[in-house]
């Protein structure tokens, strides 16, 4: 509040620390992808060395691809976010893009802190059934959390959890969920070839619906939405056309 009794909007860009973070945790999961990919290509044809190099060699060439592309893009986009507080709204910012919370019409809170007891996430729920709004990743996330207490009435429900595990160590996505799907990508390559087929025509249509249905990406970051949507679309055409393909001639293009 300033001296003529009136709040200053506060303003909170995106962490420069947690992009650097999220670009070393897909550093780590490429390193641990390669041999990974390597290891399955070589399994799946009998290790026959010149049968999986192709394949191989196609796989990283679209990864390194996505990845060159993507990554520049999405720290950009990060770097947009802005959370802005003002007297009377909640504003999460994107460019042009725009999600608005007024502070009498939020219903819940809910503050996520990472094992050391510090703030990681912030979940706001408004009372009208729509898109709650995530922040995560901003500078000051401690203070931010302690505004947005201030500003909301005592009505309004407060949640606290505390994260058992370091959800922000990439090592530990990596091993609650890299080797599960290591292991049943194994489990589903050692049925033989049509079973793969069709996991990866099911894997395709299921993914490509679940994105353009729930949209998760564009809940957390509204500059996702056109990313998404586009990835969610080809994820989906692809697997309809491969399901053609494979009724009609039996096996994978």
């Amino acid at each position: 509040m300033d001296s003529h009794g009136k709040y200053e909007m506060r303003e909170f860009g995106y962490s420069e620390t947690f992009i650097r973070e999220g670009n070393r945790g897909i550093l780590i999961f490429g390193l641990f992808l390669v041999p990974f990919l390597a290891i399955f290509a070589l399994y799946v044809s009998n290790f026959r060395i010149e049968k999986a190099l192709i394949p191989l060699g196609f796989t990283l060439l679209i990864f390194g691809i996505i990845i060159a592309i993507e990554i520049p893009l999405i720290n950009r986009r990060l770097r947009k976010l802005r959370i802005l507080i003002d007297e009377d709204k909640l504003v999460k910012q994107c460019g042009k893009k725009q999600q608005i919370f007024l502070w009498k019409d939020i219903a819940r809170i809910k503050t996520v802190e990472n094992k050391n007891g510090i703030v990681a996430q912030i979940k706001i729920y408004p009372k009208k059934p729509k898109i709650a709004m995530y922040l995560h990743g901003f500078r000051e996330m401690e203070n931010l959390a302690n505004l947005i207490r201030e500003r909301t009435s005592d009505i309004v429900m407060h949640q606290e959890k505390r994260w058992k595990l370091d959800w922000h160590n990439p090592f530990v996505g990596l091993l609650l969920g890299g080797v599960p799907t290591v292991v049943i990508m194994f489990i589903i390559a050692s049925m033989g070839s049509k079973a793969m087929d069709i996991f990866a025509i099911v894997f395709g249509l299921l993914v490509g619906l679940l994105i353009l249905m729930f949209r998760p990406l564009t809940k957390l970051n509204a500059c996702n939405k056109w990313v998404e949507s586009v990835f969610g679309i080809v994820l989906l055409a692809l697997g309809i056309y491969v399901l053609i393909y494979f009724l009609f001639v039996g096996k994978f293009p």
